[in-house]
Parts: structure tokens; C-alpha cells; sequence
């Protein structure tokens, strides 16, 4: 009872009210454990299932962890050990608060309901910091089971690694989560609602290119195969914050130095500096941000052209543009579907945190190449590198996850539209999704492998012969999420967790379908079968593969409608709202 009395009255100093706090802290707690309406979506059990999603990224979290517990068994002295599993846990704190952190603090459906409540600003906002770091936390438990168990093998760890490596786990986690909330509060300051989501969108791609580059820079760094039983302290610790934090374990584990001292005492300061103005600073302004979020119009900042005809209108179908469009699109459902989709896209928040960051693989891998392999020309009777194979690879996990996150929408509500309009059968939907992510995504994906991959062999020729499989591969790749699925655009609240479970999941389905195929490219290449051969085959191969897929789709049934049960619980969601 003191100690809580003791907490109430440290935040009310800071104009945080501790009982407010918590109460909303277990209403989006429920949130994340249950899963959201799918308004547009038939079945009878929408409104009672579980947020599943949150337990597929612990599991897959804790088996990634295990890739990590793994090393101790090279030798490696203790400090890198440390300094390894907590680099691994900082990069997936900061790329699962950016991604989460649109549907958590910058949730604009939540201003029409909290925001006539007697609740300051401060404490709304602390206790969606607070269940955002709840959410990191998780993440970081699983990512360090078993890096916490397999690290007193480490070389020079004692008994005393378990509490030490815990605490310093959590320090990294706390760290993480309040540097980018407070880098969101000098955004929400300085710049303009448009620029921030541009902003935020590109966070994540270069968080994502930093994760993946950063384990390959990593061990060069600290040369792990050469790595002394007994590590020593290095410059360069003090610029990388999973070194601090590492210190302040090897401080707790006995093991004293002036080294370890500097950076135990860097990362202290550097949590004390970032956790009080998270709460403060960016706690105060919290409010008018959103409104400020909620009611600016897209087009702030620089002006945008107006079209020169309305879309739909005579003078728009006559243009270039319009008939490419209508011979692309043959139906009118598809039409407005894919401009509802490519709208999304292109403007809105939400969809490009979510999208954005997948994009990145299209350049990563090849970059890897570049730099571990030299990307040699393959059809010049040089070896076929693994990165520049699975950068290719990448088309088909970039496809999938965009599918997946242009299912959920802040705006699911509007959803229902899809049920009452004109629409004859599901393939309508399903075909204009399918066009906008590959007149978005997978279309500049390939432009993008093909510039490089020419550029570097100097051969347009063998860029397109190289690229050729994976270009037949991608259309019965991108029927798979539509398999015995009814699948309906913006139509379905985002849970936190489910990006994360869908994107690792079509990962680990992409590598895996893909993978033969790949092998298959490599012996092509090495002369082992004729490519011609193997081109001709494998579009044999992908149209039957294509054809069967699309006959065990739900295209040709007509898209369900809304039970009773079902429009009453919309009727009342939109009169609350």
C-alpha cells in the first residue's frame, strides 16, 4: 500500500493521475488480447476468438532466440555474448514499437471517445507508453528465454548472469521504447502531419535495413571466430547502446572496470534523459497532436495538383490513363476497389508503417550480396550467391505480406459498404487487390532487382533471365493468401502482433516454397540442366500451379452479407462512434 501510494504521488508530480493510469491501461490490455469486430467479414464467431497473433510472434521469437543462445557454444567470452542477444533485442524492440506505435499512440478512432473524458493528457498518454512497452517487454522475454539459460556457459559467466542479464534485458527494452517515443515527440513538434507519416513510414524501412545489415557488420565487428575468452573494452562501445548495457551485466555479474563502469553509467544517464521528457515533454502536447492528427487534411504541407478530370467522369475514361485503366480493369467493382485500394497506399498512415518496411528486403539482400560476395555474374561461369538468390526470393515474401496488411484498416467500419454495393462475386475484390499490389509493389520490386542486378553485370540479359522464375513464380504466389479465404480489403481491425505473426509467417512460407525453386535456378545456371529447359518447364509448371490454385479460391461464390446479429453490432459501433 506505501509503495503504491509512494507511485501515485512521484506521477502526480508530473501530472499523471495513477488510478486513471491503470484503468486505461486494462482497457487496452483487453484490446490486445481479444480479438477486434471484423465488420466485414461473415462467421458466426468474430466477436469471441482470441488475439491468437500474440502467441505465434512469442513462439517464433523464442525459437530466434534460440539461433542466438546457440553461439555460446563457439567459446564466446561472456561481454560478447551479452553484447550479441542484446543487439538482437534492441532492433526488434524499435522495429515493433514503429510498427505498433500508429495503432497504440497515434490511434485517431480513439479521440471521439476518450477525449471528453476528465483524463490529462499526460496520463493518457503514459499509459499507452506503458502498454506499449508492456508489448516490448513480451517480445523481449522471448527473444532472451534462451539466451538467459545457454549464457552461464559463456565463457567467464558465473551463477550471477541469470538476474544480470535479465536486468540489463529490460534496460535495453525500456530504452528502445522511450527513444522512439520521444523521437515521435520532437516530430510531433516540428513537422507537418503529412511529412510525420512520411517520416515515421520511412523509420521503418531504414530500421528494417539496419536489423539485417547490422548482424552481418556485427560479428565483423567484434570478431566472434577470434574472440578472446576474456573480452576487453573498446572505443567504439561507447556509440553503440547494447554495449552500455552489457557493462552495467558485467557490473552486476562482479566483473568491475573502468570500461564497464563507462558504459553502465552511459546507459543509466541515457535511460534517465529519455524516460522523464517521453513523459513530460512529448506527455504535455500529446492532445492537440492528435486532434491536430484527426482533423488536418492529407494535402498539408506541399500543395498537391488537382486532377484535371473526376474520376469515373466521360472526360476521365477518354484520357490515356482512363483507357489504360479500363482495359486493365474490366469491371466496375474491380475499378473502384482498386482506386479504394491504391488510395490506401499511397496516403494513408497506418497501411504505409505497416507495408513500408517490407519494401526493404527488395534492397537489402542484394546489398548483402554486393558486399559479402561481390554479386558476380552468374551466367558467366561464376558461382550463384545465396543473397543474390533469395533477393529475388524476397518478391514473393514482399507480395504476401502486402496482402496481409491491406486486409486491416483503423477505418474497418466502413467496411460494411463492400456487403451492400453491387458487387457480383468475390473475385471482383480479390482481383483489384491482387492488381494494386502488383502495380505497387511487386512491379517497382522487380524494376528495382533489375536496375541493380543490370547495372552491376552490365547485362540487361542476364538481369532478365536471372530474374525470369521468380517473375512466373509471383502469379500463383499471389493467389496463396486467397486460398479457401474470403479476403476483403480495409475490412478488419489491427490487433497488436498480427503484422508481426503474418509477416514472419509468410518469411518462413517464402523460403521454404521458394527455396526448391531457388536450388533448381542454381543448377540451371551451373550448367547442370539447359536454362532454356528449365524456363520453359517451370512456366509450364507455374500456369498449372496457377490454374489449380485459383480453382480452390472462393472467387466465383458471391461476397457474404451481414447477418442480423452482425448489423446490429455495426449499427451500434457506428452511433457510438
Amino acid at each position: 500500500m506505501r509503495l503504491r501510494e509512494t507511485i501515485s504521488r512521484a506521477l502526480g508530480r508530473v501530472g499523471i493521475d495513477y488510478r486513471q493510469m491503470l484503468t486505461l491501461l486494462g482497457v487496452y490490455l483487453k484490446q490486445d488480447l481479444r480479438s477486434g469486430n471484423a465488420i466485414a467479414r461473415g462467421g458466426s464467431r468474430e466477436y469471441v476468438t482470441s488475439n491468437w497473433s500474440l502467441l505465434v510472434v512469442v513462439l517464433i521469437y523464442v525459437l530466434m532466440g534460440l539461433s542466438i543462445g546457440v553461439y555460446v557454444f563457439t567459446g564466446m567470452d561472456v561481454f560478447i555474448f551479452s553484447v550479441v542477444a542484446l543487439s538482437f533485442t534492441l532492433f526488434i524492440v524499435a522495429l515493433a514499437v514503429v510498427a505498433e506505435s500508429g495503432n497504440v499512440i497515434f490511434s485517431e478512432s480513439e479521440t471521439d471517445i476518450i477525449a471528453h473524458l476528465p483524463a490529462a493528457p499526460r496520463t493518457i498518454f503514459a499509459a499507452k507508453v506503458l502498454n506499449l512497452f508492456l508489448f516490448t517487454l513480451l517480445l523481449t522475454v522471448a527473444i532472451n528465454f534462451f539466451p538467459l539459460i545457454l549464457g552461464t556457459w559463456a565463457a567467464g559467466s558465473t551463477a550471477l548472469f541469470l538476474p544480470a542479464h535479465a536486468v540489463s534485458a529490460f534496460a535495453v527494452a525500456l530504452f528502445g521504447t522511450t527513444f522512439v517515443v520521444a523521437t515521435y515527440g520532437l516530430l510531433m513538434r516540428y513537422v507537418s502531419r503529412q511529412r510525420f507519416d512520411n517520416i515515421v513510414a520511412y523509420c521503418q524501412v531504414g530500421l528494417a535495413l539496419l536489423f539485417i545489415l547490422g548482424f552481418q557488420l556485427l560479428p565483423r565487428v567484434m570478431d566472434f571466430r577470434h574472440a578472446p575468452t576474456t573480452a576487453s573494452f573498446h572505443w567504439y562501445f561507447v556509440a553503440y547502446p547494447p554495449a552500455w548495457y552489457s557493462g552495467l551485466e558485467m557490473l552486476l555479474m562482479g566483473r568491475f572496470s573502468a570500461g564497464w563502469a563507462a558504459l553502465a553509467g552511459i546507459g543509466v544517464v541515457a535511460l534517465a534523459l529519455l524516460v522523464m521528457p517521453a513523459l513530460r515533454k512529448v506527455g504535455s502536447g500529446y492532445s492537440s497532436f492528435i486532434s491536430q492528427l484527426v482533423q488536418a487534411p492529407v494535402g498539408i504541407g506541399r500543395a498537391r495538383k488537382l486532377p484535371r478530370a473526376a474520376p469515373g467522369s466521360a472526360e476521365a475514361e477518354r484520357s490515356y490513363f482512363g483507357r489504360l485503366t479500363k482495359l486493365f480493369l474490366r469491371r466496375p467493382a474491380e475499378r473502384a476497389v482498386f482506386d479504394l485500394v491504391t488510395a490506401y497506399l499511397r496516403r494513408n498512415r497506418e497501411i504505409k508503417v505497416r507495408l513500408y518496411p517490407s519494401l526493404a528486403y527488395f534492397i537489402v539482400f542484394p546489398v548483402m550480396a554486393l558486399v559479402t560476395e561481390g554479386l558476380p555474374d552468374p551466367f558467366l561461369g561464376q558461382r550463384t550467391g545465396f543473397y543474390s538468390t533469395i533477393g529475388a526470393m524476397m518478391v514473393c515474401f514482399v507480395t504476401l505480406s502486402a496482402v496481409e496488411a491491406l486486409i486491416f484498416s483503423e477505418h474497418y467500419q466502413a467496411g460494411y459498404i463492400l456487403r451492400v454495393a453491387p458487387i457480383e462475386t468475390l473475385g471482383d475484390v480479390h482481383r483489384a487487390l491482387r492488381k494494386a499490389v502488383a502495380c505497387f509493389v511487386v512491379a517497382p520490386g522487380f524494376v528495382m532487382l533489375f536496375l541493380f542486378y543490370a547495372t552491376l553485370w552490365r547485362s540487361p540479359v542476364h538481369s532478365v533471365l536471372f530474374l525470369a522464375p521468380w517473375a512466373l513464380l509471383t502469379p500463383p504466389a499471389m493467389l496463396l493468401p486467397f486460398l479457401r479465404r474470403e479476403v476483403v480489403p480495409l475490412s478488419r481491425k489491427y490487433q497488436k502482433g498480427q503484422q508481426s505473426a503474418r509477416n514472419l509467417t509468410a518469411l518462413f512460407v517464402s523460403i521454404i516454397g521458394a527455396g526448391g525453386v531457388g536450388v533448381l535456378q542454381t543448377s540451371a545456371i551451373s550448367g547442370r540442366i539447359p536454362y532454356w529447359l528449365f524456363i520453359s518447364g517451370f512456366a509450364i509448371t507455374a500456369l498449372l500451379f496457377y490454374l489449380l490454385i485459383g480453382k480452390l479460391t472462393l472467387e466465383s461464390k458471391p461476397l457474404a452479407s451481414l447477418d442480423d446479429r452482425q448489423a446490429a453490432a455495426l449499427g451500434g459501433e457506428l452511433s457510438v462512434g
